[in-house]
């Protein structure tokens, strides 16, 4: 059975370097263990448009996405009832139930 994890990226106000490091190697250990789904608060940033460790995670996540590293990457203001995947994860992890009720611009979920 694939379990749910959660990540914070912004605990010890890390650079962003430093940020991406430990989700590389979250999603890595993540990979080779039975989680299949991570939650990712990055944060949103205090600038009013998104702060880099939120920027360089989902740029990350979005090019693991495409290789087909990753299975998925829903970014939290899209994990809604309108969004198949995230349903289909709601139904799965139910520690994400609350996330769809919620417009997060800090999260971001990742199903390995």
């Amino acid at each position: 059975m694939k379990r749910f994890k959660e990540i914070n990226l912004e605990v010890g106000m890390p650079t962003s370097a430093d940020a991406l490091a430990l989700l590389k190697s979250s999603i890595a250990n993540a990979k080779s263990g039975s989680i299949g789904c991570l939650y990712v608060i990055h944060g949103y940033g205090s600038s009013g448009k998104g702060g880099a460790i939120r920027e360089k995670a989902r740029q990350w996540l979005n090019a693991q996405a495409r290789n087909e590293t990753v299975k998925a990457v829903i970014n939290g203001e899209d994990f809604d009832i309108f969004n198949a995947k995230a349903r289909d994860l709601k139904s799965t992890y139910k520690e994400l139930e609350q996330l769809s009720k919620v417009c997060n611009h800090g999260v971001t979920v990742v199903e390995l």
